[in-house]
Formats: C-alpha cells, sequence, structure tokens
C-alpha cells in the first residue's frame, strides 16, 4: 500500500486505492474512511455557556439584539410575562378570523363521502337536491324566527353544494362504467 495516498472530502478522509488491478482469486483492500473524527466533530456543541458569556453574535449585533443570561441556548429563554397580549376574555369583540361559522355537517356530505365506499349513496345525496328543507317546529327554540331562518338557509346552501358534488361523481362514475364496459364489450366482439 506504499502506493496509495490520502485524500481528504466533505465525507472524510479516504485512503486511494493503488494503481495496480487485484489478481483474481485475491482479496483486495476497501480503505473506509475515517468517521471517528468526522463523528467527533459534528457531535462537539457549537457554543458554549462560557463562550455566550463572552461573545456576541455579528447578525444580533447588526440588528441590535440584546440578550439576557438565560438558561439554555433557546432565544425563547428570555421571554418575558409582561410581554404576553392580551387573553380574549379581555377583548371585547373576537378576531375577525374567528368570527366567521363553520360550515354545518349535513346528511349529504356524509352520502357524498360515503358514496366512494358504496356509489348508491351517491344517487340518495343527488335526490337532496329535488327534496325542500323544513325545519322541525322545535327547532333552535331560544331563536327568534329570523335567526332559525337564516339557519335553515345556510344549512341548505351546503346541502345543495354537497349534493351536487353527489350528482357529479355519480355522472363520471357512470361515464367510467360505460367506458369500461364499451371497451370489454368491443374486445369481445372482436
Amino acid at each position: 500500500m506504499s502506493t496509495s495516498s490520502r485524500f481528504s472530502n466533505v465525507f472524510g478522509t479516504w485512503r486511494k486505492a493503488s494503481a495496480h488491478k487485484p489478481l483474481p482469486g485475491t482479496r483486495a483492500s476497501f480503505a473506509l474512511p475515517a468517521a471517528t473524527q468526522a463523528a467527533h466533530f459534528a457531535a462537539a456543541p457549537t457554543r458554549t455557556p462560557e463562550q455566550n458569556d463572552n461573545t456576541t453574535d455579528p447578525m444580533d449585533d447588526f440588528f441590535g439584539v440584546t440578550r439576557t443570561r438565560a438558561t439554555h441556548e433557546s432565544r425563547h429563554d428570555s421571554y418575558a410575562p409582561r410581554e404576553a397580549p392580551p387573553p380574549y376574555a379581555d377583548a371585547t369583540e373576537l378576531p375577525a378570523y374567528s368570527s366567521t361559522p363553520a360550515e354545518p355537517v349535513t346528511l349529504a356530505m356524509y352520502l357524498f363521502k360515503f358514496g366512494f365506499l358504496f356509489p348508491l349513496f351517491w344517487v340518495l345525496g343527488a335526490i337532496i337536491l329535488l327534496s325542500p328543507l323544513k325545519a322541525p317546529a322545535d327547532f333552535e327554540p331560544t331563536k327568534s324566527e329570523v335567526e332559525r331562518q337564516e339557519l335553515v338557509q345556510i344549512m341548505r346552501e351546503t346541502e345543495i353544494k354537497w349534493a351536487k358534488r353527489s350528482a357529479w361523481a355519480l355522472l363520471i362514475f357512470l361515464i367510467v362504467i360505460g367506458i369500461i364496459a364499451g371497451a370489454i364489450i368491443g374486445v369481445l366482439r372482436s
């Protein structure tokens, strides 16, 4: 191995194989990288608490960040309770992103989703397009008539949306089945 040389790269130190090829039936030596030295450098901490006391980070200096002595190496350790935003209970109005109501769960939504398992559910979901939605007499008794009508309208719009999806899914399913049946009949007749 006197003709082999060493070279270093990102992955470690390697030995170059000798210039001559080994004879058939003999063993050739293969040099593995010196991983222990690379693993030692990778496991070494980048900063120690002693370094944090004596030196500053150039990026922090540039942006004017000052750090207090913390128990860990995280910037989040310097969090002070007085900097916390006020709780929502103290606010007079909720944030805008939470004021929009969630979409109500309807039968048409379940029929659409379960139609992927059993496509006849899409037929039932499409039938909802033809049926009117009427609220029962005891629907939301604590709300006024205007609020009840608004809730019924929101639910009807949601049901129509999911019923249309069921109708489209049923139509696409029937077209695909028709194409497959046509291809099978065409192959069997030829």
